[in-house]
């Protein structure tokens, strides 16, 4: 493998493995946002990869003493810089969105900023929020980065938020607002995209000691101020990650062992299994690890609307087994680390599926073609979750030539050595 192209194995036959996942890169970002709130802390098991490492880094230049030391990582207190500082979140949208509301709650002059790619992915529900509370920012190209924060210590009250695209918004004003004098009492309006990442974020604030109380329908959340309490803290399983091994068992058959899954998370990305088994899958559960039996055997339907993150993996099965699947809720796609639907559309089409795309829908009409003998080629598009789902892909329509496998290392760095390992029947330790 060069960061120039890799060749993804083609079918290999029924699986036989083991692949443990990472822990959870949502848990990671919103664990180290809530050590730096609380001024210290420590994780243990975090995620290491590329976003969380931006973030770490993030938070250190902008005054935090922040330790990355094997699997854990240790917080100290803020100490406040006088001079302009200015962090670069890469491609990381979780982090930078994260990241502004902490900055513009704490002393400081910080210029936020990314990649070209997440200078195009949307901050303006956000930064319009902060600055009703008091917050300094300023931004360009239409409320996206780079952002100007002139950060200080922020009244708080009430406010409403229109999320629009990403629940992560809300996060980031939930995770902020145990440092604000009065805390924080948010309302949400509107649709309200990825609900179950607004669970994370509760966990992790009661965990580290906040003060929260959330209506049923997680549309009025009221925060306490005073800030967090300095803990240490560990790091589960991805579901997110995990999504991917499961999918080769739904496409190859066979049995897929994964380890360090907590079977009551309140990651949403766990009902894809709720989702595969209604299409055909076998799933049982020993202590903490799950083994998925496949493969699938009906068509695929899902309403990914609070689950976004999962759609390549099901899209790769659903294009690779039985033709009627559909995929809805898909709307936000178009503001992920690529136009996802968009990009897995057009990769499956390239295999010889006929997909049909509308602005939220995802249909399968036709599965692709297996070419066991012939190379043919698919992009990344730069996306993580768009690398693994090709992967998952090549185990039915044959061997295929991915460009920048690289990308992987934005959540799953070892991805290709446990998929290897996976193919091979002989799975991999943690």
């Amino acid at each position: 493998m060069t960061d120039l192209g890799i060749r993804l194995s083609g079918p290999t036959g029924v699986l036989a493995g083991r692949l443990p996942v990472p822990p959870s890169k949502s848990l990671t970002n919103r664990a180290l946002i809530a050590g730096a709130v609380a001024g210290g802390g420590v994780i243990v098991d975090p995620l290491d990869c590329e976003d969380t490492r931006l973030l770490a880094a993030a938070l250190n230049t902008a005054g935090w003493a922040v330790k990355w030391s094997g699997r854990t990582i240790t917080i100290g207190p803020m100490t406040p810089v006088e001079s302009l500082i200015k962090v670069d979140l890469g491609n990381s949208g979780t982090g930078a969105r994260l990241l502004l509301a902490l900055l513009a709650s704490v002393p400081g002059h910080f210029i936020v900023d990314g990649s070209p790619r997440l200078r195009q992915r949307p901050m303006g529900p956000l930064i319009q929020v902060l600055s009703t509370l008091g917050a300094r920012m300023e931004a360009s190209n239409n409320r996206m980065l780079p952002v100007s924060v002139e950060g200080r210590r922020l009244r708080g009250g009430q406010a409403d938020i229109r999320p629009g695209v990403s629940s992560q918004f809300v996060s980031a004003l939930l995770l902020a607002a145990p440092l604000f004098i009065d805390g924080l009492d948010l309302r949400i309006v509107g649709p309200l995209p990825s609900e179950p990442y607004l669970d994370l974020t509760d966990r992790v604030l009661g965990d580290f000691g906040a003060d929260v109380e959330r209506s049923s329908d997680n549309r009025q959340w009221r925060v306490a101020g005073g800030g967090l309490k300095r803990v240490r803290w560990s790091v589960e399983g991805d579901w997110s990650a995990a999504a991917f091994p499961i999918a080769a068992a739904a496409v190859a058959g066979g049995w897929v062992e994964l380890p360090g899954l907590d079977r009551d998370s309140a990651q949403g990305d766990r009902i894809v299994c709720d989702i595969l088994a209604d299409a055909g899958m076998v799933f049982e559960w020993f202590g903490d690890r799950l083994v998925a039996k496949g493969p699938v055997t009906r068509p695929v339907f899902a309403d990914l609307g609070a689950s976004p993150d999962t759609f390549p993996a099901l899209a790769a099965v659903a294009a690779c087994r039985v033709p009627g699947s559909k995929l809805t809720g898909l709307g936000n796609l178009l503001h992920k680390e690529s136009s996802r639907l968009q990009v897995m559309a057009s990769n499956l089409r390239n295999l010889g599926a006929r997909i049909q795309v509308g602005d939220e829908t995802f249909e399968v009409e036709k599965t692709v073609d297996r070419k066991a003998d012939f190379l043919r080629s698919v992009q990344a598009a730069d996306d993580h979750r768009i690398a693994m789902a090709m992967a998952v892909t090549a185990l039915e329509a044959g061997p295929l030539e991915l460009d920048s496998p690289s990308s992987v290392a934005k959540s799953f760095p070892d991805f290709w050595i446990r998929w290897d390992a996976l193919l091979r029947g002989e799975g991999s330790s943690d």
